[in-house]
């Protein structure tokens, strides 16, 4: 009797553990399938935010309860970080023009790489990239100083009238891309305030920009003025033989960085002033288009009180962040920053791009390369 009965007890059991089993590899498939789902949530929408006096004075002490934020009109739930409440890091790319209109210019900049690495602070990271008629990754991420240093100072000069100033911020951007999403993402410009033969379109490029929290400060110059403060320098005319005369040529980037965005999108209402200022005024539009800042400098003592400016804004900005509401098609929301104080002057990014797949193939970083000599 008590034999049957652990028979039968074995046989239940038996019939227990293939039941789990079963459950198991149907949870598992299930899970599979279930998986992709959870890559379509939505982003967050990070807004660094500037806070200063009419005279430019950093405003501190301001709370969450002091910010409101308006997306498309309607006020947004936000999460508030204040200055030196939140530890993110920088990561920072940054591309200097170097076509022979920048000689002058370069003198300056080449001198300028401690300042330059004040923006990033400690536990920061820069990449450099230049761009005369092509685009030249010629410094990977680092957060050592000797590096940075090595390379500014052979900053020189090429042949070539080009500058790819545009082409060089979209492989600037895509590098950011495959940084941590997490740390906070720059890209200063070095270089006079208009491109010349970029192939990227200026509306993607700065769309890319805004998909990818990514900041844009340019210091622009002038390639006429700047000359004239270069001490012990003096540029001779140049001779009708002279190779920098040459008309010149504008390849196809070699970078495979042309069409940098993910799904071309349509110009929206407000866009068209803005891409009109290009022609104009190339530096205020990447600048005011991502929430960053435009400067102009013309000696080597304005160059490095503008960068140590910049240093204090990148270390002295609130954190706004907030969940976007769900949309189908791709579509521009305007966003505004307000604080509960009127005489103060707010300085934030205008709006993102919401509803573009977070699935698009995205173009790979260019290769690390150095430019040739001339």
């Amino acid at each position: 009797m008590q034999t049957e009965c652990y028979a039968d007890l074995m046989q239940s059991l038996r019939g227990l553990v293939k039941c789990a089993l079963l459950f198991s590899v149907c949870f598992a498939a299930f899970a599979q399938q279930e998986d992709p789902t959870f890559k379509t949530q939505s982003r967050l929408v990070v807004v660094p935010v500037t806070v200063a006096t009419k005279a430019g004075l950093r405003v501190w002490d301001l709370k969450a309860e002091d910010f409101t934020l308006l997306d498309n009109g309607q006020s947004r739930k936000i999460t508030v970080e204040p200055w030196g409440t939140y530890d993110q890091k920088v990561s920072m790319v940054v591309v200097v023009e170097t076509s022979y209109l920048s000689e002058a210019a370069l003198i300056k900049i080449s001198k300028v790489a401690s300042s330059v690495s004040n923006i990033t602070g400690e536990d920061g990271e820069i990449a450099v990239i230049t761009a005369d008629d092509a685009v030249h990754s010629v410094l990977d991420f680092t957060k050592e100083w000797e590096p940075l240093h090595t390379v500014f100072e052979k900053l020189h000069a090429s042949t070539e009238r080009a500058g790819h100033v545009l082409d060089a911020v979209s492989a600037g951007i895509v590098l950011l891309e495959h940084r941590p999403p997490t740390n906070r993402r720059i890209v200063l410009v070095f270089s006079e305030n208009v491109d010349r033969g970029s192939h990227a379109r200026p509306i993607d490029v700065l769309t890319f920009a805004e998909k990818e929290n990514v900041i844009i400060y340019t210091v622009n110059y002038s390639a006429f003025l700047t000359p004239f403060t270069v001490k012990g320098q003096t540029s001779p005319p140049m001779s009708s033989n002279d190779p920098r005369k040459a008309k010149p040529t504008t390849p196809v980037n070699s970078t495979g960085l042309i069409d940098i965005a993910p799904a071309q999108v349509p110009i929206v209402p407000g866009f068209g002033e803005m891409l009109r200022s290009f022609k104009f005024d190339f530096g205020k539009a990447l600048a005011e288009y991502t929430g960053g800042r435009q400067l102009n400098f013309t000696t080597l003592d304005r160059l490095d009180n503008d960068l140590n400016e910049l240093s204090v804004e990148v270390h002295s900005q609130y954190q706004i962040s907030f969940v976007p509401p769900q949309e189908k098609d791709p579509i521009y929301h305007e966003i505004e920053v307000q604080v509960n104080h009127p005489e103060l002057v707010v300085r934030a990014r205008p709006g993102y791009w919401i509803g573009v797949p977070v699935e698009e193939k995205k173009p790979e970083p260019p290769p690390t390369s150095k430019p040739t000599n001339p």
